[in-house]
């Protein structure tokens, strides 16, 4: 008898272990522009207020979606408030506020609740609006998130659209600067020629 009240207890534990991680994910991502060409990702969840950033996951993948996401650049998480946010209102009143330029919820874990509503946040990064691949990670529990998204990022000015995680946008391609190169010389071949008559 003994060992079907261990069993029942057991049970019941592991029931409210999982209730309790249940909630404990990811709900939503915020991104800010800086106006300098780059933003910061923000990464809303439920957990009780923070004193720390989480370092379950180590922070956010950013990539495009339905490629290997091992291989997109991990943003670590290394800022964090609490308290604001949590509801779609709560969210579009960020927006106004200007504390973000955009914001998608995470559709299988957010709920539109209010307590849902502390945030980590990202160093500067470069990332232009389109249509990305997020992902936190599987491991338990503050910004856990069960499988990629795709994400659609709009609002952002200050980096060109399209422009991919962690690009610095302007930057010529190899290709064009040895175009380039070739171009300069030919220029001042002609100079010296000019010169020359």
């Amino acid at each position: 008898m003994s060992s079907i009240k261990t069993l029942i207890i057991g049970a019941g534990l592991g029931v409210f272990a999982m209730v309790g991680t249940a909630n404990a994910h990811l709900v939503a991502f915020g991104w800010k522009d800086n106006g300098n060409g780059t933003i910061t990702m923000f990464g809303e969840h439920w957990h009780g207020d923070q004193s720390a950033p989480s370092t379950a996951n180590g922070g956010v993948r950013i990539g495009i979606f339905g490629t290997d996401n091992t291989l997109w650049p991990v943003f670590q998480w290394t800022g964090f408030f609490n308290n604001m946010g949590g509801t779609l209102a709560g969210m579009d009143a960020m927006v106004t506020s200007g504390v973000l330029t955009g914001y998608a919820t995470e559709p299988s874990n957010f709920s539109n609740n209010a307590s849902e509503n502390d945030w980590f946040t990202t160093d500067p990064l470069v990332l232009g609006n389109g249509t990305w691949g997020l992902f936190t990670g599987t491991n338990c529990c503050i910004d856990t998130m069960s499988a990629p998204g795709q994400f659609v990022l709009t609002g952002i000015t200050s980096v060109p659209g399209g422009t991919g995680p962690g690009q610095v946008p302007g930057v010529p391609e190899p290709a064009s600067l040895a175009l380039l190169g070739i171009g300069i010389a030919g220029l001042a071949a002609a100079r010296r020629r000019k010169q020359m008559v």
